[in-house]
C-alpha cells in the first residue's frame, strides 16, 4: 500500500532528499491549481495538462534545490507560466508564418483551389522528412519541431553552431530537391512550415 501524508505533513528536508512520498504531496496538493492557471493562459485542455505535467517534472529534476514549500510554490507558478507564455508565442508565429505559406501558395484569403494537393504534400512532406540522414533529421526537428536556436542546438548535441547551420542547409537542400515537382513548395519557407498547417 503506498503511503500519502497531507501537506501539513510535508517536510522539505525529505522534500530535499528525494522523497516521492513528499513529492507526491505536493504534486496532488498543487497540481489542479497548477493545471487551472494554465488552462485560463491558453485555453486548451491538452497543452495545459502537458505543461503541468512538465512543470512537476521540472520540479523533481531540481528537488535538492529547494528551501521551503514557498519555494516550490513559487517554481510552480513561474515554470507553469513561463511555459505558458513560450506555448502562446509559438502559437502567434505559427498563426503568422501560416498567413504567409498561405499567400505564398496561392490561397490567401481563404481562396483553397485544391485541399487534396495540400493533403499530398503534406504526406510527401513527412516522408522526405523522415527520410533525412539521421544527423540531419535529428537538427531540422528540433529546429523547426521544438524551435530550439541554433546555439541551444549546438549545446544538446554537443557539436558548432557552424556545425548546426551546415545541417540545416544540407537538410533544406534535400528537402527542396525532392519536392521539387511540387509547385506549391517554391521557397525555403513554405518547405519547412508548411509541415506545421496540416
Amino acid at each position: 500500500m503506498s503511503v500519502k501524508i497531507s501537506i501539513e505533513d510535508f517536510s522539505i528536508d525529505r522534500f530535499r532528499q528525494g522523497s516521492r512520498v513528499d513529492f507526491c504531496c505536493v504534486y496532488e496538493s498543487y497540481y489542479d491549481a497548477m493545471y487551472t492557471f494554465a488552462y485560463n493562459l491558453i485555453r486548451n485542455e491538452a497543452e495545459a495538462q502537458d505543461i503541468t505535467t512538465d512543470t512537476f517534472v521540472k520540479l523533481w529534476r531540481l528537488h535538492a534545490n529547494f528551501e521551503s514549500i514557498n519555494n516550490i510554490k513559487a517554481f510552480l507558478y513561474v515554470t507553469n507560466r513561463n511555459a505558458c507564455l513560450d506555448a502562446l508565442r509559438f502559437l502567434q508565429k505559427q498563426r503568422t508564418v501560416h498567413k504567409e505559406v498561405l499567400y505564398l501558395i496561392g490561397q490567401e484569403g481563404g481562396d483553397i483551389k485544391n485541399e487534396m494537393i495540400d493533403a499530398e504534400v503534406f504526406s510527401e512532406l513527412n516522408q522526405k522528412i523522415e527520410s533525412l540522414p539521421d544527423k540531419c533529421r535529428k537538427i531540422f526537428k528540433l529546429i523547426y519541431f521544438n524551435n530550439l536556436s541554433t546555439s541551444e542546438v549546438a549545446e544538446e548535441m554537443g557539436i558548432s553552431n557552424q556545425n548546426v547551420l551546415n545541417q540545416k542547409a544540407r537538410a533544406i537542400h534535400l528537402l527542396r530537391s525532392g519536392l521539387l515537382h511540387k509547385a506549391l513548395l517554391t521557397t525555403e519557407l513554405a518547405i519547412f512550415l508548411f509541415f506545421f498547417f496540416q
